[in-house]
């Protein structure tokens, strides 16, 4: 036999069915468990749970039994990677994450018809083959409705990272857990993070408990916006909050892929916008005010009673007579200037006004060719993060570039994940980069901790970020990190 792994309460191995003449997985108990009675009952009920579903995303179960005091299940042998596998190589496009998503959605509701709840809905319980055909595994700790609870007192089954705030408080168990569950895991697959990516176990439970959900599309730009409001009610603190199946939540996730957003088109704007040739990084100046009208007041109230070729009589009149009025009046100043139409006498030569001097940027970075004359704000500031960061540190008013009053000279919190110092190295590396513009760019910026090789994506010990202008330049946006978000403005 070859090991493949552990999960849950048992041993994974792959094996073959001497009388079937078949390659299995074959699940033994772990020896620790071995000989204590509720974990045996768990155990056994898996098989149980499991062999009585008959939905094609559930892994079938073969048989199951004890042999030499070792308990053991054979079930079907998926050959291909968990899920856990797939989001340690970083985010999964958004279309398929809400396919593999969709799919173990579908077994969870064949579970829950029969009464069953999974409660440990997870990555690595999740196996994904190479035609990215999706099974749910791990029943082992699966629990029938009205059943008598098989934990001891104080202690809880499952993966934290995924557990309901209803399990952590000891309410009662539905089939809601499974929907938050499932909810984790597609903020998972959409980032590659988990949604409260935090080492220590108690604050985990606290972001269960008292944290907002997180917010895909701040982790990963390349996720649609209304993917937002799927995990918002997926990771609802209250159950009824939730979605009614986990059907629902898969079909609306999948809605949402192609729901047009206004994100989406102010951005596609500003991205024509900046590459246009005499694209300047401002917001779009206001329309000029209507030219005067050359006709008298009276006849402006009745033009639009007027014959179309009487107007054009009219309009055309008015430019020639306008146009007489402007060599006339070209004439009498060179004629004042001491110049003559028939020479080429030198008069004072035309200067621009004087403008007023401008703060100097700091030492070493690098002005915008297209930075704007004159200092510009937003005209809506970005919402920022008010309060201590997980350093203990506050920075409620953000950093600022020194001596620098324009565009994309501050910078701000975006989310509760974000440091005080990862806002003030971000805003360094966006003036290192080159400054103002509403272009999409990858910068690089050291965290108030290292960067974590395995859980987000990484530059040696900085974090990748990816900025983009939010609407028509009002400010820029960089996400990176663990659900970092800062925003430049």
């Amino acid at each position: 036999m070859t090991l493949l792994g552990r999960g849950g309460m048992g041993e994974v191995y792959e094996a073959r069915d001497t009388e079937k003449g078949r390659v299995v997985a074959l699940k033994i108990l772990l020896h620790q468990y071995a000989q204590d009675p509720n974990y045996r009952s768990r155990f056994t009920r898996e098989a149980n749970a499991a062999a009585g579903l008959q939905e094609p995303h559930v892994v079938p179960i073969h048989d199951w039994g004890e042999i030499d005091g070792k308990l053991f299940i054979d079930m079907r042998l998926v050959r291909g990677n968990d899920l856990r596998r797939l989001t340690e190589r970083g985010p999964l496009e958004p279309g398929r994450a809400v396919h593999i998503i969709a799919q173990i959605a579908s077994a969870l509701d064949a579970a829950h018809a029969e009464g069953l709840i999974h409660r440990d809905v997870k990555p690595e319980n999740i196996v994904v083959s190479g035609d990215d055909f999706a099974h749910l595994l791990d029943f082992g700790i699966a629990e029938k409705v009205g059943d008598a609870r098989l934990t001891e007192a104080g202690m809880t089954i499952g993966s934290w990272a995924y557990m309901a705030p209803e399990r952590l408080s000891g309410d009662p168990t539905t089939k809601a857990v499974d929907i938050y569950a499932l909810a984790c895991v597609l903020y998972e697959a959409l980032t590659g993070a988990r949604p409260f990516a935090i080492d220590s176990m108690q604050q985990v439970i606290n972001a269960h408990l008292h944290t907002p959900p997180p917010r895909p599309s701040l982790a990963n730009p390349h996720v649609q916006p209304p993917l937002d409001g799927v995990i918002e009610r997926g990771m609802a603190k209250e159950p009824d909050d939730r979605y009614g199946s986990a059907g629902a939540l898969a079909r609306a996730a999948q809605r949402a892929l192609s729901a047009p957003t206004v994100t989406d088109r102010n951005v596609t704007m500003a991205a024509a916008h900046v590459n246009s040739p005499t694209a300047q990084h401002t917001r779009p100046a206001p329309p000029p005010p209507p030219a005067a009208d050359p006709l008298p007041a009276a006849a402006a109230r009745d033009r639009e009673g007027m014959p179309k070729t009487m107007l054009i009589a009219i309009a055309v009149c008015v430019a020639l007579f306008l146009a007489a009025g402007g060599i006339a009046i070209g004439l009498l100043v060179r004629q004042s200037d001491g110049g003559d139409t028939g020479t080429s006498a030198q008069g004072p030569s035309l200067t621009r006004l004087p403008t007023p001097d401008r703060p100097s940027r700091p030492a070493g970075q690098r002005p915008s060719t297209l930075a704007p004359q004159t200092p510009t704000r937003p005209v809506s500031p970005p919402p920022a993060v008010r309060g201590v960061d997980g350093l203990g540190q506050r920075c409620d008013d953000g950093f600022e570039v020194l001596g620098n009053l324009d565009q994309a000279s501050r910078a701000v919190r975006g989310s509760t994940e974000t440091s005080c110092q990862f806002v003030d190295n971000v805003l360094s590396a966006y003036w290192d980069a080159g400054g103002p513009n509403a272009s999409p760019r990858t910068l690089y910026a050291a965290g108030g901790v290292p960067c974590n090789q395995q859980s987000t994506r990484c530059k040696g010990n900085l974090f990748v970020l990816e900025c983009s202008a939010f609407g028509v330049a009002d400010w820029v946006t960089c996400r990176g990190g663990v659900n970092a978000v800062v925003h430049i403005y």
